[in-house]
């Protein structure tokens, strides 16, 4: 891993040194006479350089100036967080876990207190008291948001702690919120009238979005992601995440149709731009854009998904009707409900009996006791 600060030269570095034991932000100026400077985030997150020894000093004495400085420098929520994410650690993480991290860090660190911005307030003053203060405050608003924001205080409170800038993690013991899983059923008529509203939508992708998500259980990055080498004689493979097992969901009519007609629109969209297709089949995703040619992104189909709900809506008032709206999470709800009882945990990939309870939501049909 490559430290965080200026490139480490031991060609201008006093040659006691070893420049391999150096902590880590430091770095030696050879200008004038020489000094061994601290790389660090103010409180706005900018970089900055301070001086902490002279050209003679000791490696343990470079150590103990540098510890010295660690609390100092990483004074505040919005420094320590701002630092966090530019760690290697930081940079493994997906784009969508990134995204979502940065938005609990605007929420956090703007949040309003009664001596100004919870992003201000030094680091010495956070306790158990301002993080669970927070975290309940928060759920007021959105419990599952609460429990997001409270993940990403804990992780970069955490990493601080593991790294030595701060002495006390004050997020420990810190619960999340229980919240009770969505346990809706799309009905069938539900289901339908949204998935015409789709049809009839300048969203092109949104009914085969809805239809293999619902036909293959299939989370929405999961749909996002399918690409021509799912594609096997015997049927659909289904690269499930968040723990679930891989699996084939076989080839029926209904399936078929969609997937070719799918395919069919993908290549008339490539063949209007005059660009080529991709040479390998992992790469050949299925749902493009019209503009772009380019795969379409979660944040895109979460705005369609929207702007259809809200379509629907609008339309059930006018055409006097009853419709319930679901989320597009719930096709796969509703995908599993409507399995046969033996088939519904091979078809959801699911791993657990407790993952099941959350999306096997309709009541079993059973016969009664033999007489």
């Amino acid at each position: 891993m490559k430290k965080v600060g200026c490139n480490r030269s031991s060609k201008n570095t006093p040659p006691h040194i070893d420049i391999t034991k150096i902590p880590d932000r430091v770095w030696f100026n050879a200008s004038g006479q020489g000094r061994w400077m601290l790389s660090y985030y103010d409180e706005l997150g900018k970089r900055k350089n301070k001086r902490i020894c002279g050209p003679s000093a000791t490696l343990s004495e470079i150590h103990q100036a540098a510890e010295a400085q660690a609390v100092k420098t990483i004074s505040t929520f919005k420094t320590l967080s701002n630092e966090f994410q530019t760690t290697y650690i930081w940079k493994k993480l997906s784009g969508l876990t990134q995204k979502d991290y940065l938005g609990c860090h605007q929420a956090i660190v703007n949040r309003p207190t009664s001596t100004g911005k919870l992003g201000d307030i030094p680091l010495d003053k956070w306790t158990v008291g301002i993080v669970r203060k927070y975290r309940d405050k928060r759920a007021e608003e959105s419990e599952s948001r609460a429990n997001k924001d409270l993940s990403y205080i804990k992780r970069v409170f955490a990493w601080a702690y593991e790294y030595e800038k701060i002495p006390l993690n004050p997020a420990t013991g810190i619960k999340k919120i229980t919240v009770a899983p969505r346990q809706h059923y799309a009905e069938d008529r539900d289901y339908h009238y949204l998935l015409n509203i789709a049809k009839a939508s300048g969203y092109w992708y949104m009914p085969y979005a809805m239809e293999l998500a619902y036909l293959c259980r299939m989370r929405m990055s999961e749909v996002m992601d399918m690409t021509d080498a799912n594609e096997l004689e015997n049927g659909l493979i289904i690269y499930r995440r968040k723990g679930s097992k891989t699996n084939i969901t076989s080839w029926e009519p209904r399936l078929r149709a969609i997937w070719d007609e799918i395919k069919s629109k993908r290549n008339s969209i490539l063949k209007d731009r005059k660009q080529p297709h991709p040479l390998k089949a992992d790469q050949r995703y299925l749902f493009i854009s019209e503009r772009t040619g380019d795969k379409i992104v979660i944040s895109s189909m979460k705005t369609a998904m929207s702007r259809i709900k809200d379509q629907a809506k609008a339309q059930a008032i006018k055409d006097g009707i009853e419709f319930v709206n679901f989320t597009f999470h719930d096709l796969k709800r509703k995908g599993i409900s409507d399995t046969t009882i033996n088939e519904r945990r091979a078809s959801a990939g699911h791993r657990s009996d407790e993952m099941m309870r959350i999306y096997d939501v309709l009541p079993d049909v059973v016969k009664p006791t033999k007489n």
